[in-house]
């Protein structure tokens, strides 16, 4: 009796028998050459640029059917039919199952390479979208003798305010793109900078009557133009508008993205019927855009100056509210009558405009200033619904959810702040106290240096430098960043800061001397924190009770920070007591959807 083959070599015989590797090598070489081809269309033609990338997935997942397919069928005169194996197909001793199990065992692997490169390899199907969706309308150029920035400023702001209301597109805020030092960088390294994929650049040249604008759309990634258009306008209120409106559109066609019905009467919409009052607008914006007081005293006067040639201008009324409550929040000017001036403005943008996302925000942001917590949130919610890429409701949004004692959604909207207005200092701000909330120091630390980059003379971001290093126990350069330093929206928490460093390094005296000077204050929070910090809990108890309102420094700090400080208050049944207090003074209460 003939001896039988070892059975991995008749398993691989069986294989040149059906002509496997044939069609394997067939199938590698085609996919390959469809590769090339398509690396090749792709700058000749408007395909996007994740195509080769799909077609690669495409191959991928196919090459287990192209072996299957080879192993299960066979071309034979009378067509195509399944493969026969050798011998009598009823022959009961055909040992066919090792080599069944081989086949699947080959299979298996190839499709397990397949999704360890898909899942380990590729980007995330939420990166890719990320990846493909951000553009960066870049500020718009001045061209001409007779140079008019401001209206050139209000043609970007109006494409730029257009597109951002595509939900489908990440839009980097104005903020950003006119914060980025542009000088001898590439156009890839401007987009890698502002994390976009896309660049809308521009040219304006007004001459007497008439103006006209050059744009195109650049893949920054491999730095090509792919699409460019020029408009030439008699310069009137519908025709300004009207090309800033094409303009949007013809953009969104080439990305080629949807709009609902309400995305593109936003795109159409025209604001004000003045192009006096919409200079003035954007005047305001760029004003605000400095979050100094200087900046936000002089915004007030141009929506005011905006309002008075059209009341009807509902975007005007809400600049003028953000100016005003601004001015209170960051403890600029801390006069109630900004608050109520403010809700009235709000009042008249809903009126003239119910779906403004802008409104909404304000409205927020009022309900902020005034510590109601469930309305803030309420009404910011409203805003990122219609408008998704609102940086400054995605912001204000992320502060409310840490007040309320939500961190992770706080997070989660700070980042979405940050993808679309990176170099804002206050969306950097409240992404670094999202990750000081949650207990990333090492990344909140991070965001905390970059925004001294940002903003150099803001003691907010030293402050939360101070923090991150105390939890991470560097207690000596806590105190180095912390010495000296005064943040006024906190009171004397940096001080109090410094006083529980001291008490880590075992530096009680330092940290008593400090005591002393605060209780000499009304700031019973830091006081209390103090005397926690050095164990005398019952001291600690008897001075928060004396707090009758919280503000948002000690609302945070109990709510987030200084586990090893507060965490044995957190076991003593006083504290429930002290914490419906907070939420009292935040109007929070078991209704509260997030409780």
């Amino acid at each position: 009796m003939a001896s039988q083959p070892h059975e991995p070599l008749r398993f691989f015989a069986e294989l040149r028998r059906r002509k496997v590797f044939r069609a394997v090598f067939a199938y590698v070489a085609i996919a390959f050459i469809a590769l090339q081809i398509i690396d090749l269309l792709i700058p000749a033609t408007n395909l996007p640029s994740w195509a080769d990338a799909l077609l690669l997935a495409i191959a991928i997942m196919g090459f287990p059917v192209c072996i299957i397919a080879a192993w299960a069928l066979e071309q034979t005169p009378d067509g195509v039919r399944f493969t026969q194996p050798v011998g009598n197909d009823n022959s009961e001793h055909e040992p066919r199952q090792p080599m069944t199990v081989g086949l699947a065992a080959t299979l298996g692997l190839f499709v397990a390479a397949g999704a360890v490169w898909w899942f380990l390899v590729s980007p995330s199907q939420d990166e890719l979208a990320a990846v493909e969706n951000t553009i960066a309308v870049m500020p718009f150029e001045t061209l001409g003798a007779d140079k008019a920035n401001a209206f050139t400023e209000g043609v970007h702001l109006g494409v730029l305010t257009r597109l951002s209301n595509v939900s489908e597109l990440e839009v980097i805020s104005r903020t950003s793109v006119r914060a980025i030092d542009t000088k001898d960088k590439t156009l890839p390294e401007i987009a890698e900078a502002l994390g976009a994929s896309w660049i809308l650049r521009a040219e304006v040249q007004v001459s007497g009557t008439n103006v006209q604008i050059n744009a195109r759309l650049i893949d920054a990634r491999q730095d090509r133009q792919v699409w460019a258009q020029n408009y030439q306008r008699e310069l009137t209120v519908d025709n300004i508008f009207d090309i800033q409106s094409e303009l949007a559109l013809a953009i969104i066609e080439a990305l080629h993205k949807n709009l609902t019905p309400l995305e593109r009467a936003r795109v159409d919409q025209r604001p004000t019927d003045n192009l006096e009052a919409y200079g003035l607008f954007t005047s305001g914006r760029s004003e605000l855009d400095r979050r100094d007081e200087q900046g936000m005293r002089a915004a007030v006067v141009y929506f005011e100056q905006a309002i008075a040639l059209d009341a009807n201008y509902a975007l005007a009324w809400t600049g003028l509210a953000d100016a005003l409550i601004l001015l209170y929040d960051y403890h600029i000017d801390r006069d109630d009558s900004h608050l109520i001036r403010a809700e009235e403005a709000i009042h008249r943008a809903l009126e003239l405009d119910p779906f403004s996302a802008e409104a909404f925000a304000s409205l927020g942001l009022l309900n902020h200033a005034r510590q109601n917590s469930p309305e803030a949130i309420q009404a910011l919610t409203r805003a990122v619904k219609l408008k998704p890429n609102y940086a400054d409701a995605q912001s204000w949004l992320a502060w409310g959810y840490q007040i309320s004692g939500n961190p992770e959604a706080g997070l989660t909207s700070a980042k979405k702040a940050v993808l679309v207005n990176p170099l804002s200092g206050e969306s950097r701000s409240n992404l670094t106290l999202s990750y000081l909330a949650t207990g990333d120091y090492d990344q909140a630390l991070v965001e905390a240096l970059h925004n001294q980059d940002l903003l150099a003379s803001w003691p907010t971001a030293l402050f939360y430098e101070g923090i991150a290093l105390y939890h991470q126990g560097h207690f000596a350069e806590a105190q180095t960043t912390l010495k000296d330093l005064s943040v006024d929206w906190t009171d004397f928490g940096a001080e109090s800061l410094l006083a529980l460093s001291y008490i880590a390094t075992g530096d009680e005296q330092a940290a008593r001397e400090i005591l002393d000077a605060l209780i000499l204050t009304d700031d019973f929070f830091s006081v209390a924190l103090v005397y926690a910090a050095l164990g005398e809990s019952d001291l600690a108890f008897t001075t928060l009770q004396r707090i009758d309102h919280w503000n948002s420094w000690p609302a945070l700090a109990l709510r987030h920070f200084f586990p090893s400080v507060i965490g044995p208050l957190r076991e003593d049944a006083r504290y429930q007591a002290i914490i419906d207090n907070l939420d009292k003074s935040w109007g929070i209460d078991d209704r509260t959807p997030w409780q």
